[in-house]
């Protein structure tokens, strides 16, 4: 199966065509494309990454419903940057093992080698049925991928669900989801082992009570910021609904203060570079749609929010990820139901000028 894009980006119901960035540049909406839509599955949670060899890769949840069931991480390619993309079926499966494996979150080390870090779920269940996650690495640019076992086999509930895979430096990183306190995990060997570094969201903190219970604060994400420093970002859903956040200095070995934004009310909040500036995508409850901040000072402070996608059905809606090409190409996924109760996967590219 191939997707196409469509030239003209107006052909969905997102927002206007240029977003501000508060440097004083913009975002020009070039293009959508509708990577994959299927009203028998629930598509959502997309994560993006570039090989070392210039090939896109993007996967995503695909299973009968929003909490799994029939459930495997579904892998997309393109070859001429997003403009089309190649069906490569599952990158990783547990249906066998009466597991569901959902979210896959890439990596690309500096050897040129992919990591992608899986959550497994005892499908249908809730987040109590989360187990710990495992991971994978790729030598041939992710058309295979070999298992390598669970990412910290200290505690079943060290890692219940990783977030994207970045770099710094010369060392990989991303932030886990853990009944333990939300951890930073590091590997020195691109991807071939993990260590707990840090742990950044803590449960004795006196917003941070369900994480022993899989509840909130979710899914943290870290991101290296243009001053060298780690910015760290979770959030926690209505009523609350707000984000918090954590900046490092020192590669994520300790941490400043937890900062709660109440200004900043994204749900699964992504983050990303373009250029200098710090990107974050996710969702808009009130704006019901995917939006999109900028920051020009580490993560500090945000300009936005911007609709990107607004999604034409209720469902597994502005599950988010961005990739930048360069400093100035941008692509914005997100899962964007195109029927009811479902969600499809979109992408948006975006120029800067």
């Amino acid at each position: 199966m191939v997707a196409h894009s469509d030239v003209n980006p107006a052909a969905s119901g997102e927002a206007p065509s240029t977003i501000p960035l508060p440097d004083g540049s913009s975002l020009r909406r070039e293009q959508r494309a509708a990577v994959y839509a299927n009203p028998d599955r629930d598509l959502h949670g997309p994560c993006a990454v570039r090989t070392g060899g210039g090939d896109l890769l993007l996967c995503h949840q695909d299973s009968k419903a929003h909490h799994g069931g029939d459930g495997f991480v579904h892998q997309w390619r393109s070859r001429d940057q997003g403009q089309t993309w190649v069906d490569e079926g599952p990158a990783a499966d547990w249906r066998d093992r009466e597991y569901d494996a959902l979210f896959g979150e890439y990596g690309l080390a500096p050897n040129g080698r992919l990591v992608m870090v899986v959550q497994r779920r005892r499908p249908e269940g809730g987040n109590d049925a989360i187990v710990s996650s495992v991971w994978y690495t790729s030598d041939d640019e992710g058309h295979t991928w070999d298992y390598r076992g669970e990412v910290d086999t200290s505690h079943p509930d060290a890692v219940i669900t990783g977030r994207e895979v970045v770099t710094c430096g010369s060392t990989l990183l991303f932030g886990a989801w853990s009944r333990l306190g939300s951890a930073l995990y590091a590997s020195a060997d691109h991807g071939a082992s993990w260590q707990r570094r840090s742990v950044v969201f803590p449960v004795e903190h006196p917003d941070f009570g369900g994480l022993a219970q899989s509840g909130p604060p979710y899914y943290p994400h870290v991101m290296p910021a243009a001053d060298g420093g780690l910015v760290a970002v979770t959030y926690i859903t209505p009523p609350a609904n707000c984000c918090y956040f954590r900046y490092s200095a020192d590669e994520g070995h300790t941490w400043g203060p937890v900062q709660r934004r109440d200004d900043i009310e994204v749900w699964a909040p992504r983050l990303g570079r373009l250029g200098d500036l710090l990107i974050m995508t996710g969702r808009d409850i009130g704006r019901r749609a995917t939006v999109l901040r900028a920051s020009a000072d580490g993560g500090h402070t945000w300009n936005g929010p911007h609709v990107v996608d607004q999604p034409a059905h209720e469902g597994s809606y502005a599950y988010t990820d961005s990739l930048a090409l360069s400093a100035h190409d941008l692509w914005v996924f997100t899962s964007s139901p195109q029927s009811p109760g479902r969600g499809d996967i979109l992408g948006y590219r975006f120029s800067r000028s």
